[in-house]
């Protein structure tokens, strides 16, 4: 039991919760085929629904984000020197996400990016 050696494991936990947080979020955004309404409303009277593009290319961007993650993390069991870029890139979606849970006020949204992130920056601590 000496020579047991748990980084392998870790390693691949960490790729099956990101690619199980990544997945269902991709899944739920691609399979609607549309903005949400609730999602178009919460964000109209931002500074984003001023961006080209609007609120739509927004959100079109965190599904594609989430989309190349969700393949990203599985992938990175065949190419290992991938996990490390996937789990930085993970990082800067945390922080597009909390940005908009900041300005519409969703603090406690915002709080939960922040164990995400913290998380995600433990998950990075394997390979540093």
């Amino acid at each position: 039991m000496e020579d047991f050696e748990l980084t392998p494991i870790v390693i691949l936990a960490i790729q099956f919760m990101h690619t199980v947080l990544f997945g269902t979020a991709a899944w739920d955004k691609l399979k609607g085929k549309k903005v949400p309404e609730w999602f178009l409303k919460t964000f109209e009277p931002t500074l984003l629904a001023k961006l080209p593009g609007g609120i739509r290319a927004q959100f079109w961007m965190i599904a594609g984000f989430e989309t190349l993650l969700a393949g990203s993390f599985p992938l990175s069991v065949f190419i290992p020197d991938l996990l490390p870029f996937a789990l930085l890139a993970a990082l800067f979606l945390y922080g597009i996400l909390c940005f908009g849970l900041r300005i519409t006020g969703d603090f406690q949204g915002s709080a939960n990016m922040f164990a995400y992130f913290a998380a995600t920056i433990f998950s990075l601590s394997v390979f540093f």
